[in-house]
C-alpha cells in the first residue's frame, strides 16, 4: 500500500506540473500580445506626438509668410510716403502702416506662443521615441522566448501526462478512475497531504481514527468532506553514499 500511495503522489506531482503549464498556455500568449500591443501603442502615440509639431511648425510657417508678406507691404507703403503731394493721402497711408507695423506685433505675439508649444511638443516627441524604443527592446527581447515557450508547452504537457498514465497502470483501475475523477472534478488535486490534523486541500478536520489509519497505510483514505485521497507527506528517501 505504501507503494501505491508513493505512486499517487507521484502522480499528483505530474498533474500539478501540467497544471502549471495550462496557466502557461494561458498567460504567455497574454503577454506576447501586450509586448507586441505596447509596440503599436507606442508607435501610435509618437505618430500623434509627430502629427502636432507638425501641425504647429504649419501655422508657425503660415504666420511667419504672413508676418513677411505685411513688412513687404509695411516698406512698399512707406517708400510711396515720399512721393506723396496731399496731406490726406499721406495720412491715409501713415494709418495703414501703423494698421501693419501692429498686424505684424500681434501675429509675432501669436508665433512666440507656437515657438513654445513646439518645444513641448517637441519635448513630447523625443519621449514618445523613447518609449518606443523602450517598447522594441522588450518585444525584441522576449518575444522568440515567448513563442517558442508558447509552441513547445504542448508537447510539453505530452510528456509529462504520459508519464503519469505509466504510473497509472500499475495502480487498480478504481483507485484510477477516482484520482481522474477528482482531478477533473476538484481543481486538478486529487491528492491531499495532510496538515496539522486536517485536509489540507479543503481543511476539514479529520478523526482520530483516521489519523491513526493514515499513519498505518493499511489501505486508502479518502476525506470525509472532499473525497480526495489522503496521505502523509511522503519523505522520499535519501540516496546512500557510494
Amino acid at each position: 500500500m505504501e507503494e501505491q500511495l508513493r505512486t499517487l503522489a507521484k502522480m499528483q506531482s505530474l498533474d500539478d506540473e501540467i497544471g502549471r503549464y495550462k496557466v502557461l498556455q494561458h498567460e504567455l500568449p497574454k503577454q506576447l500580445e501586450e509586448i507586441i500591443v505596447s509596440v503599436e501603442q507606442a508607435t501610435a502615440d509618437l505618430l500623434a506626438c509627430e502629427t502636432i509639431r507638425a501641425e504647429i511648425g504649419k501655422k508657425q510657417r503660415s504666420l511667419e509668410a504672413e508676418i513677411k508678406a505685411h513688412q513687404e507691404q509695411s516698406k512698399k507703403y512707406a517708400t510711396q510716403l515720399s512721393e506723396i503731394k496731399n496731406n490726406k493721402e499721406y495720412k491715409a497711408l501713415n494709418s495703414e502702416i501703423s494698421y501693419l507695423k501692429n498686424k505684424i506685433s500681434e501675429v509675432e505675439s501669436v508665433l512666440l506662443e507656437l515657438m513654445d508649444q513646439d518645444a513641448e511638443a517637441k519635448e513630447k516627441v523625443a519621449e514618445a521615441k523613447v518609449e518606443l524604443e523602450k517598447a522594441e527592446k522588450c518585444k525584441s527581447d522576449k518575444e522568440g522566448d515567448l513563442r517558442h515557450q508558447i509552441e513547445t508547452l504542448d508537447s510539453k504537457i505530452e510528456t509529462v501526462r504520459n508519464k503519469r498514465n505509466d504510473l497509472a497502470r500499475t495502480l487498480p483501475v478504481a483507485v484510477v478512475k477516482h484520482y481522474g475523477s477528482m482531478i477533473k472534478n476538484k481543481n486538478n488535486q486529487a491528492v491531499a497531504f495532510t496538515r496539522e490534523g486536517s485536509c489540507g486541500a479543503c481543511g476539514f478536520v479529520m478523526r482520530q481514527q483516521t489519523r491513526i489509519e493514515l499513519q498505518l497505510k493499511r489501505k486508502l483514505i479518502y476525506c470525509e468532506n472532499c473525497a480526495r485521497i489522503l496521505m502523509n507527506k511522503i519523505e522520499e528517501p535519501e540516496d546512500e553514499d557510494m
